[in-house]
């Protein structure tokens, strides 16, 4: 047993020899730029015993920064390959890229205060086309009063606003317009107006009712998705209930905010994928209100600058006339539901194939948010 315990010992005496001498060797190290040769002990410490650096501690102060005790703070400011860390004994391997700066200061305890800032939706420009550019997000207002000095300080984070843009498009020298369809899919009209697209090989936008997308609508919105129409939503149920069939500024925010996904999910569930985060509001109303509150769930809110009077039921020539009037850039409502909408095929029956024939392409609303905007007129 002697000789076998006095080869082990060897070995274990050879292994921590070996261990010594790998830990022993200098490893190179980026510190604040320069490359350094660290022998003995590899950590932060070792850089600053050293005298590579000299990071200046930081001191305690009150809360508005006025320094109540210097060189109290933090002792430096370390990073190892972008990683903070406040440990002088942080080993370094090499390799790593460190930087060491001047310690922060370290603030007294303090009793907080904060409000919350609502971020706000700002309103540029006008035209049929809205788009929400940036995402709110809430500012902050904190007041702190030190436990030491008995100061008050005040911290302002500004809330980020998103932008609503509205504007109207810059076709140039094309002339395109978008025919849009409200409140489908409806049966029979929803799908004789598709016959007529097809017939005119013209593409358009629908703006669905969710709860109308029942066995037969899936079938029509699955249609109209596959013949390369846009597919929006115009709500689950056009704001009935609080609001009135008409208004989403008179629901509650989660009632609106239900509205426009319930009609995702609507939409989703015929195409078999993500929707268009592109809507139009009930009524076209979209005040600020209802900006705000829909900015995180939608990508732009599209009004018109033609409204066809189908809805009134003026008679399918008072609609063709209106449609015929069309302009390069405009957006044009119509409704393929809602009610009899037997006017409203005649018409386009006779508009369309008008427009062609005076040179006019018809896009989506897609297609349309891709033309800059309009110089606003000053």
């Amino acid at each position: 047993m002697k000789p076998a315990l006095i080869g082990i010992a060897v070995l274990a005496c050879i292994v921590i020899g070996i261990v010594i001498f790998v830990q022993s060797r200098p490893i190179s190290v980026i510190v604040n730029g320069e490359q350094l040769e660290l022998g003995g002990s590899k950590d932060i410490a070792a850089i600053i015993e050293a005298g590579y650096v000299s990071p200046k501690t930081g001191d305690f102060v009150a809360v508005d920064g006025e320094v109540l005790e210097a060189g109290k703070g933090e002792a430096f400011t370390a990073y190892v390959n972008s990683k903070k860390t406040n440990d002088p004994k942080t080993n370094l391997k090499a390799g790593d890229v460190v930087i060491v700066a001047d310690g922060a200061n370290a603030v007294e305890p303090s009793q907080d205060t904060v409000e919350t800032v609502p971020y706000e939706v700002i309103q540029e420009g006008n035209g049929p086309l809205h788009v929400i550019e940036g995402k709110g997000v809430d500012g902050s207002k904190t007041t702190k009063i030190g436990d030491i000095s008995g100061k008050t300080f005040v911290e302002d984070i500004a809330p980020q606003n998103p932008v609503c843009r509205q504007y109207y498009p810059d076709t140039g020298d094309d002339k395109v317009v978008a025919l849009t369809f409200d409140d489908g899919p409806w049966p029979d009209s929803t799908g004789e107006v598709l016959d007529i697209l097809a017939e005119n090989d013209v593409k358009a936008t629908f703006f669905t009712v969710g709860n109308r997308i029942d066995d037969n609508g899936k079938a029509l919105v699955k249609r109209a998705h596959e013949e390369g129409h846009q597919i929006c939503t115009h709500t689950f149920d056009h704001a009935s209930g609080d609001g009135k069939g008409v208004d989403l500024g008179l629901m509650s925010a989660e009632q609106q905010i239900e509205e426009v996904t319930k009609g995702y999910d609507a939409i989703e569930a015929a195409i078999g994928e993500k929707p268009s985060t592109v809507i139009r509001t009930p009524g076209g109303n979209f005040n600020a209100d209802v900006q705000k509150n829909l900015a995180p769930y939608i990508s732009a809110e599209i009004g018109w600058n033609i409204d066809s009077s189908d809805w009134r039921l003026p008679g399918a020539d008072s609609i063709a006339a209106q449609i015929e009037g069309a302009w390069p850039g405009a957006v044009i409502l119509c409704h393929d539901g809602g009610g009899d909408r037997s006017q409203t095929i005649a018409a386009i029956r006779e508009a369309i194939p008008y427009l062609k024939e005076q040179g006019y392409t018809f896009v989506t609303i897609d297609e349309m948010m891709e033309y800059p905007a309009k110089p606003m007129q000053s």
